[in-house]
């Protein structure tokens, strides 16, 4: 039995229990109202039906109400129509157990506009699980969303410019594993992102044709990891197994540290200058070519002439050289490193009388001949025509000339071509042998391997070539 004194000592120990859980509820009560005031994101609870039964100061300065009027609504008067269905959703799997639900919808605001945000919600329970309602923290996402927005508008336009640039360009790892490339680089090698993205830069099909271009890309690669610019001209494989010359650079993305990120491999089509610098290259050696071979045939015009008379010696070495001038002006100004045959015998008469081209028949196939043939067969036909002037048939005015050629044969074709006067004066065979007949003769012989024949007839000089096409004609 207790005595009175602890009777009173068990009340009073019950009473001051009671006090000090009492008070430790009400502190526990202050700091979760403080919490709740000083959230800096929104918490809404609602009951099972979707009515508002708690709001923070937060959630009421994000859609514009005061916490009276929130309590009036349900979260379906604050959903936007467009986020309805998902909402729905979202509560129904909670209602039938879920514990969490994560969705991002549009609320809206008290003035009309939305707010896009991001809703953390859990089911509220009881002690035998039935479902109560929903607890949802909500995060303001507008300002993020406006900012990937634009993110996403800057990386399209950036997109759109590098792939509507006439440039070549990517992305590379520090290590040369390809980030990116812009599109003219994939329809250049008729590719894919995805066969490209990825994969080292010299695996790629641009660049594994050659070994060598292969080391040298590596080493490019291994320098502009280390902060170094680089550039030099490369050779790249395109679709259809072809091959572009390019103006290549690698170019380090530095950060704030000063660190490399990233490499830009940008490129220029340098294909129509390679092939000029070639062609100028093929031309100065051309034209070394041609002018040692002038000179030899110079020398050549010295040796064989044995002029009896420096003024005759003057004026028949000047016209050979106005010759050889005549077919090299022809040569320099044909594009195609080619002569047609008829504007090469035209262009040897051109300083003759007008009257001579009137007098004169040209007759055969179109025919381009190589800057070889065409000197030779340029001084012959300046050979013939100056003997024609002196003593054959454009010395009087009734002689005319007649030059035909004609291609014949089938395996080994050959050019056969003959001048012919008729209506001249009679001619005979010369008492001693000069350069022309050296030219007519020896020269042809020698430079274009044919064989040549020469006629004094009494109706006027005849003069036949034959030799093979395949050392006249251009291809």
């Amino acid at each position: 039995m207790l005595n009175e004194r602890d009777k009173i000592r068990e009340v009073t120990l019950q009473t001051t229990g009671h006090t000090e859980s009492s008070e430790q509820f009400s502190r526990d009560q202050a700091r979760f109202q403080r919490i709740i005031t000083q959230m800096p994101a929104g918490l809404v609870e609602t009951d099972e039906h979707g009515r508002i039964t708690l709001v923070n100061p937060r959630w009421c300065e994000m859609l514009g109400y005061c916490e009276a009027e929130l309590l009036t609504k349900t979260i379906w008067d604050l959903t936007a129509s467009e986020s309805l269905e998902a909402t729905h959703t979202a509560v129904a799997a909670l209602v039938a157990g879920a514990d969490h639900a994560q969705i991002e919808k549009h609320y809206l605001r008290k003035d009309g506009t939305r707010l896009q945000a991001s809703s953390s919600v859990n089911a509220l329970r009881d002690a035998s699980g039935r479902f109560l309602g929903v607890s949802a923290i909500v995060v303001d996402i507008s300002t993020r969303l406006e900012t990937e927005a634009r993110l996403r508008e800057s990386e399209s336009r950036l997109r759109q410019i590098l792939d509507h640039t006439n440039s070549l360009i990517g992305v590379l790892a520090p290590d040369g594993t390809l980030i990116e490339a812009n599109l003219p680089a994939l329809e250049l090698g008729g590719l894919s992102r995805d066969e490209v993205i990825g994969r080292k830069f010299w695996d790629c099909f641009w660049w594994s044709h050659d070994a060598e271009e292969i080391i040298r890309l590596k080493d490019a690669v291994t320098a502009a990891a280390s902060g170094e610019v680089q550039r030099y001209d490369a050779f790249v494989r395109i679709s259809e197994d072809e091959r572009m010359a390019i103006d290549f650079s690698l170019s380090p993305v530095l950060d704030d540290a000063g660190r490399v990120i990233c490499l830009v491999p940008s490129a220029f089509d340098i294909t129509a200058r390679k092939r000029s610098e070639e062609r100028l290259a093929y031309a100065m050696r051309e034209v070394n070519h041609r002018s040692k071979n002038l000179l030899a045939v110079v020398q050549s015009m010295l040796r064989q002439m044995q002029p009896s008379d420096v003024s005759d010696f003057v004026r028949d070495f000047g016209g050979r050289l106005r010759a050889l001038s005549a077919c090299q002006d022809l040569l320099v100004h044909s594009p195609s490193e080619k002569l047609d045959l008829e504007t090469l015998i035209r262009a040897q008469l051109a300083h003759f009388d007008t009257d001579v081209a009137q007098r004169l028949q040209l007759s055969g196939p179109a025919l381009d001949v190589t800057p070889e043939a065409a000197q030779s067969l340029g001084m012959a036909i300046y050979e013939l025509a100056t003997n024609a002037a002196k003593h054959g048939a454009f010395l009087g005015a009734e002689g005319r000339v007649s030059v035909a050629w004609q291609i014949v044969g089938e395996d080994s074709r050959r050019l056969h071509l003959s001048w012919q006067e008729t209506d001249g004066p009679k001619v005979t065979a010369p008492q001693r042998r000069g350069f022309g007949s050296v030219v007519l003769e020896d020269m042809l012989a020698m430079a274009l391997s044919a064989q040549t024949e020469i006629r004094f007839q009494q109706t006027g000089l005849e003069w036949w070539l034959d030799g093979p096409l395949d050392q006249i004609a251009a291809r």
